[in-house]
Order: C-alpha cells, then structure tokens, then sequence
C-alpha cells in the first residue's frame, strides 16, 4: 500500500531544494549558486539533479495515490517516457506539473513549482521520432550550422534530444563501420581505442575519428550502405 509524502519533506534533504529554488525560480547560473555555498560547479549541479529527482519521485507517488493505483508502475512509466522524450529531469518535472496542474499545485501546498517561461516552452511529450526528423536535425546542424537549442525550437524538441539524437545517429554509424573494418582487418580490439578516448554521448566524435583513421574502407562502406 502506498503512503503518501509531504511535499515539505524535499526541503529536510540537505540543500538540494534550495539549490532548485535558486535555480530554477530565481534563475541563478551554477556558477553564482557554488560561489554562494563555496563548493564546485559540479556539486551544485549534483544537488540540483538530485532535487529534480526528489521532486518527480514524490510527484509519481503522490498521483498513484490520487489515481487509486496499488503501486507506482503506471506513472514510472509516463516517468520514463518523458526522459526518453526530453533527455532532462527539469523537463520531466515540467511535463508533470504541467499535466497534472491542479493536482500538484495543491499537493504543494503553496511551494513554488516550475517557472511559467519553462512550462510553455515544454515541447509535446512523442514517443518516437522519425527517420525524416533525423535527417533534418543533421541537415540543420551541418548544412545550416543551427545550434541545438535553435535546432530543438524549430523540430519541437529539447535541444538535450536534438543532441542525443545527432549523436545516436552516428554512435550508430560508427557502430556499423567499426564491425566491418574488424572482419577485414581482424582487429577485434578496434573499438577499445574509441572507446576509452571518448565519453559516452560522443558519437559523432567516434565516426569522424574512425572515418579519419580509416578512410578508404569507411568511404566503401558508407557507398555499399546507400
């Protein structure tokens, strides 16, 4: 059975909603917010992701409740359909409080939620993209020269998607060149390289240094796959 959480709770964990709030409300950078607690960039945005994360737990455990659901699968997985869509926790919160308005808003109890500016700019929640919506992000990113956030405005998307997507794109490609050049080359520790010289997300990076370092057998294969 499922119990209900205060919404005050989240401010009992450490200064994670204090770092939401001055972030997200009062539209502080992460710079000025570390300099304020006199800790690293990267910990506030630790604490702010961490709030995020608090934040949607109790908004999906609190709708169970609402909705007379036994358990919380129903809203996991709109949970987990949302960060597939938006590839961010700011959005996923969003997505909830903008859905789900009156619900969350009382269940509040007079905290602030997301600001107005991030809940219109929400692009619809989809469960997929097409191929066609590919290719335009790559056209717009390399024949036009658009940034992600540009590119995400224009194909309603976060530019966090526009990125993830350009990028699966090639991790894809690069994939699939990789896997031939081991069957000629028989290098079969050929992507240990690529691997430990480059984050993961960095796809377009891997193609390019593959394509770079083996470019008549990449430019064969790239012709053979048209």
């Amino acid at each position: 059975m499922l119990l209900d959480i205060p919404y005050k709770n989240i401010m009992g964990k450490g200064r994670y909603y204090d770092v939401w709030v001055l972030r997200d409300v009062y539209e502080n950078t992460f710079v000025d917010i570390a300099k304020e607690y006199n800790v690293s960039v990267g910990t506030i945005v630790g604490n702010y992701e961490k709030a995020l994360y608090l934040k949607t737990k109790y908004y999906v455990n609190h709708l169970s409740i609402v909705y007379g659901y036994e358990n919380t699968a129903h809203f996991r997985k709109i949970w987990k359909n949302a960060l597939d869509c938006y590839c961010g926790r700011k959005y996923i919160v969003a997505y909830f409080e903008k859905e789900y308005a009156d619900i969350l808003e009382e269940y509040r109890n007079g905290e602030p939620g997301m600001p107005k500016r991030i809940l219109k700019s929400l692009p619809p929640l989809r469960n997929s993209f097409s191929p066609r919506t590919i290719s335009s992000i790559i056209r717009l990113r390399e024949t036009d020269g658009l940034t992600y956030a540009a590119i995400g405005k224009r194909l309603r998307m976060t530019k966090e998607k526009a990125e993830e997507l350009y990028n699966h794109h090639y991790h894809v490609l690069y994939f699939e060149l990789s896997e031939k050049i081991m069957e000629v080359t028989g290098d079969i520790d050929l992507r240990d390289k690529y691997r430990n010289a480059f984050h993961v997300g960095r796809g377009k990076k891997k193609y390019d240094c593959l394509v770079a370092d083996y470019p008549e057998l990449c430019e064969n294969f790239l012709k053979a796959r048209k």
